[in-house]
């Protein structure tokens, strides 16, 4: 008997990086980049894993992996990309947190059920306000 994962916990964690993205935004308003590397990190992990989840087979440590290599990809892209202005491990530890609220969410995730297609989309949106702070 194969059980279909309803959306909940893929819509339960973008619920999440929204409420903790206001808090980002009334806690530090000064410092929207904090909220951009925060909602990029929590945006570009929702994209890998979608991917991985429909090309992956079905285990949790995929997931782990999945977010693990979305982290290693934010240090790369802090490192080198936007090292523009300097290297700021406080930039690359909210992108860490986005990323690992991302992963939670997706922790149970299967191939075929709905979860991949609503973390797509949600990543989408997420990266994109993401960038927009990032930079405001």
């Amino acid at each position: 008997m194969r059980v279909r994962t309803l959306p909940g916990r893929p819509l339960a964690a973008l619920v999440a990086v929204a409420v903790l993205g206001v808090a980002y935004g009334l806690l530090f308003p000064e410092r929207s980049d904090y909220l951009g590397h925060f909602l990029a990190g929590a945006g570009g992990t929702f994209l890998l894993l979608a991917v991985v989840i429909v090309n992956a087979p079905n285990h949790p440590l995929v997931v782990v992996t999945g977010v693990a290599s979305a982290v290693l990809l934010g240090v790369a892209m802090e490192a080198s990309i936007f090292r523009l202005a300097v290297f700021d491990p406080v930039d690359l530890a909210n992108q860490s947190i986005g990323a690992l609220l991302a992963g939670i969410g997706l922790l149970d995730a299967r191939r075929g059920d709905s979860s991949a297609g609503l973390a797509f989309v949600g990543g989408c949106v997420l990266l994109v306000a993401g960038f927009f702070y990032a930079f405001a």
